[in-house]
C-alpha cells in the first residue's frame, strides 16, 4: 500500500491539480508540490517523539498520500515546462532532462539498502529501526530544502517567450477536456503510453520480490534498480536529443524503443521460468536494457500527445496521460495483495502489456501541429504573426 497510495492519490486528484496549474500557472503548482512533500517528510519524523510503532504507520500511510497528491504536479509538467522556457529544438531533450531528475531521485531510494541494515542474523530490529529513522529525516531536510529554495527563487516564466506557441494563450479546462476526449489521435497516444509505461514503473517498486525468486537478495535488487534508473535517464536524453535534432519521426523511434524494450522483457521472462541459465549478468541486462528503453519512450509520448492536441494546455494533456498509467499501476499494485500470488505473474503482465501497447502506436498518426507552427513563423517577430489563438477558435 505505501507504493499504491501514489496511484490511487494520483487517479483522485490528477483533474483538480491540472485545473489549478492550467488557471494559475507553473509556479503555484510547484510550491503546492514542495510543500506536499515536504509535509509529508516532516509528518513521519514527528513520531519519533513516541515509541509507537501504530503512530509510526499511521503517519507513514500519511506522508504516502501526502506525496501521491504531489505526484500529479511531478508527473504532468515536464511538458508544460518544456513549452513555456524551451525553444522547439530543446523541448523533448527538456521533457527527458526532468525524466532524469525523477529517476535520480528514484536511484536514490535504492541506496536505502546502504542506511537500512538487513534482517540478518546479528542485526536487532533496535538497529533496524534506528536506521530507518536516519532515513528519514535526511528525507525530511531535503523536502525542506527543496521548499526553501523554491520559494526563494521559481520565476513564473522566462523574460522572452522562447517560441511563437508558448506566448499564445492555451484553451480552458472545460473545452481542453471535451477537444481532448473527441481527438482520437491524442486517445491512441494515452492508451499506448498508459499500457506501455504503467507496469515497468510499478514494477521497479517491488523490483526486489521478482528479483528474490531468482536467487538475489536486497543488495543485489538495490544495485539492479539503481543501474537500470541511471542509465534508463541517460539513454532517455540521449534518445530525447536526437528526436529534437531529427525533426519528424517520432513514431518511428516509438516503434524501435518499444521493440527492443519487449524483447528484454521477454529475456527476463526466459529466466524466470527456467528455459535458459540464469546468471546475474544476464538479470543485470535484461532488466536494465528493458526499462531503459521503455523510459526513452516517456518524452516521445508526451511530445506527440502534445502536438497532436494543441492549443490544449500540456498540463492537461500530460495529465491525462499519467491519469490512465497511474489507474494502471493501481491495479498492477493491488494483484499483489491477493494472497499466494507469488511473483512470477509479473513477467507475463510484462510481456502482454508491451506488446498491446504497440497496437495503438501502429494506429495513431503523426502530427505535428505545434511545432509546425514554430518552425514555420518562428523566424518572424511577434507583430509578424498573426492571432494564432483567435484562428484556433
Amino acid at each position: 500500500m505505501m507504493s499504491n497510495w501514489a496511484s490511487i492519490t494520483y487517479v483522485l486528484c490528477v483533474a483538480p491539480l491540472c485545473w489549478l496549474m492550467s488557471t494559475r500557472g507553473l509556479r503555484v503548482g510547484v510550491v503546492t508540490c514542495v510543500v506536499l512533500v515536504a509535509t509529508g517528510g516532516i509528518i513521519r519524523i514527528i513520531s519519533f517523539t513516541t515509541d509507537s510503532d501504530e503512530f509510526f504507520t499511521v503517519t507513514c500511510h500519511i506522508a504516502a498520500v501526502l506525496n501521491g497528491i504531489a505526484g500529479p504536479l511531478i508527473m504532468s509538467t515536464p511538458p508544460m515546462i518544456a513549452a513555456e522556457w524551451f525553444p522547439p529544438k530543446e523541448r523533448t531533450t527538456a521533457m527527458a532532462a526532468c525524466q532524469l531528475m525523477t529517476g535520480l531521485g528514484m536511484a536514490g531510494s535504492y541506496l536505502e539498502a546502504l542506511v537500512v541494515r538487513a534482517p540478518t542474523t546479528g542485526v536487532t530490529s533496535s538497529q533496524i529501526k534506528s536506521d530507518i529513522r536516519k532515513l528519514l529525516y535526511f528525507y525530511a531536510g531535503v523536502g525542506v530544502a527543496l521548499l526553501i529554495a523554491i520559494l526563494v527563487y521559481f520565476p513564473k516564466k522566462p523574460p522572452t517567450p522562447p517560441s511563437i506557441t508558448s506566448s499564445v494563450e492555451r484553451l480552458n479546462f472545460k473545452i481542453s477536456l471535451r477537444k481532448l476526449i473527441r481527438n482520437g489521435n491524442a486517445l491512441l497516444i494515452t492508451i499506448a503510453y498508459s499500457v506501455c509505461a504503467s507496469v515497468p514503473v510499478s514494477w521497479l517498486s517491488v523490483l526486489n520480490f521478482s528479483l528474490y525468486d531468482l536467487g538475489m537478495h536486497q543488495d543485489d535488487a538495490m544495485w539492479v534498480g539503481l543501474s537500470a534508473i541511471l542509465v534508463a535517464g541517460a539513454i532517455s536524453l540521449s534518445l530525447a536529443r536526437l528526436t529534437d535534432l531529427v525533426y519528424g519521426h517520432i513514431k518511428v523511434s516509438l516503434m524501435a524503443f518499444m521493440i527492443i524494450s519487449l524483447c528484454c522483457f521477454y529475456w527476463f521472462y526466459l529466466l524466470t521460468v527456467g528455459a535458459i541459465v540464469i546468471t546475474k549478468g544476464q538479470i543485470f541486462s535484461s532488466v536494465v536494457i528493458g526499462i531503459s528503453f521503455n523510459f526513452a519512450t516517456t518524452p516521445l509520448f508526451f511530445e506527440m500527445s502534445v502536438e497532436c492536441s494543441y492549443p490544449c494546455p500540456e498540463i492537461i494533456v500530460a495529465g491525462l496521460l499519467t491519469g490512465a498509467m497511474n489507474f494502471i499501476e493501481l491495479v498492477f499494485l493491488f494483484m499483489f495483495l491477493i494472497p499466494d500470488i507469488g511473483y512470477k505473474w509479473v513477467t507475463y503482465v510484462l510481456l502482454s502489456t508491451g506488446s498491446l501497447s504497440i497496437i495503438p502506436v501502429l494506429l495513431m498518426k503523426e502530427d505535428y501541429s505545434r511545432s509546425n507552427i514554430d518552425r514555420n513563423v518562428g523566424s518572424r517577430t511577434p507583430r509578424e504573426v498573426p492571432d494564432l489563438h483567435i484562428n484556433f477558435l
